[in-house]
């Protein structure tokens, strides 16, 4: 084989790469029922967001942006176009950077310190104070178990879990509980993640669902999770086409540059688009599907992890139902707040959340906040 111009050799070397820069979108605010499909966009533009958060949203999603709540109505080549909403419960948007990395050695390491009281003592004396109310209030379970609570709070039923996988595993883990949920009949209203939990709050009763028998935790932890539901999730989502761009560079299908000349991130997306759309339609197993899908499972959705988890867990599921939050979920009840407050100092704020939630777990007096500053 031999190169028919010279000039193929250069527009090789113009695009060779593995690295692909991931690209913001333009936050288009459009009128509700405006998508991409309307024949009429139009609208101000409010900002820019990152493509990562913003292929993981679905149609109908409301979250916090510019300082107040917006629903996203689609997704088109670089612009998001969102709408007003009056929803008090928004996603927050998360960026790459944010993500503190929580290796599987560490995660185990963390749930057989919690299994052990014996070694509480080694732990700084606030920690071993909140792990021991914890164990009050409600408990802590053995280093191959899942914790799973369930409990009221201003008008909210809370299904809080402690898989201690990482918050990607977390997201993924929540996306697939709220489709599930809402299957059952619970109206799941929207989740939140961290990297050591996930809490999942519904209009409905759920502790009263699993009591009864109407909702089964092993039924809902099974792990055909990760087959029909998560392909229906991604089906849902741009998050494959975007995963599918950084493919299509990388292996030179569509290329960024040429002599003189640069391709925007428009022109990068519509073109990788419409190569995805074809082969979807007519060569499905293509391979640069197959590595789209596997660079979504590993780098964006964590589905080994997940996977694991899933199997670890199975008849290993502990459910301790609560008439109050209990000092374990604290911090994810804060974190849902956390950006939607607006004038006051939100430290204050959060600080004295904390305070209450904690008094009320512990059917204690309301702690001190030079207190709860050291801890």
């Amino acid at each position: 084989m031999r190169l028919a111009h010279p000039r193929f050799a250069q527009q090789y070397r113009l695009n060779i790469g593995t690295i692909v820069e991931s690209p913001l979108l333009k936050v288009r605010l459009v009128g509700a029922g405006r998508g991409p499909r309307s024949r009429t966009i139009g609208g101000r533009v409010l900002g820019e967001i990152d493509e990562g958060f913003a292929s993981e949203l679905a149609p109908g999603d409301t979250f916090i942006f510019a300082g107040q709540i917006v629903r996203m109505e689609g997704l088109a080549e670089t612009e998001l176009y969102v709408s007003r909403s009056n929803a008090k419960d928004a996603k927050v948007p998360s960026y790459p950077g944010g993500r503190f990395p929580l290796s599987t050695h560490l995660a185990a390491r963390v749930r057989r310190m919690l299994a052990n009281p014996a070694s509480w003592h080694l732990l700084p004396p606030a920690v071993s104070n909140w792990l021991m109310a914890q164990q009050r209030v409600s408990l802590l379970p053995a280093a191959d178990e899942v914790l799973v609570e369930t409990f009221p709070r201003s008008g909210r039923h809370y299904l809080t879990i402690y898989p201690f996988e990482g918050r990607i595993a977390h997201q993924t883990l929540g996306m697939l509980l709220t489709r599930r949920l809402h299957r059952a009949g619970a109206l799941p209203l929207g989740f939140v993640a961290t990297d050591y939990a996930l809490s999942v709050w519904a209009a409905r009763d759920i502790a009263r669902m699993l009591e009864t028998g109407e909702l089964s935790l092993a039924d809902l932890f099974a792990e055909d999770m990760l087959g029909d539901d998560l392909d229906a999730w991604l089906a849902e989502t741009s998050l494959m086409k975007r995963t599918f761009r950084a493919c299509a560079v990388i292996a030179g299908l569509v290329e960024r540059r040429h002599p003189g000349k640069r391709k925007n991130g428009r022109q990068l997306t519509v073109s990788s688009d419409l190569i995805y759309d074809v082969l979807r339609r007519h060569d499905s197993h293509h391979i640069l599907l197959e590595a789209a899908y596997q660079d979504a499972s590993t780098g964006l959705l964590d589905i080994g992890r997940l996977a694991a988890f899933l199997a670890r867990i199975k008849g290993r599921i502990r459910h301790s139902p609560l008439k109050r939050v209990s000092p374990l979920a604290v911090p994810l009840i804060v974190e849902l707040g956390r950006e939607s407050v607006h004038g006051a100092s939100a430290e204050a704020l959060l600080r004295e959340a904390a305070e209450m939630l904690i008094a009320e777990a512990l059917d204690a007096e309301p702690v001190e906040p030079e207190s709860l500053e050291a801890g």
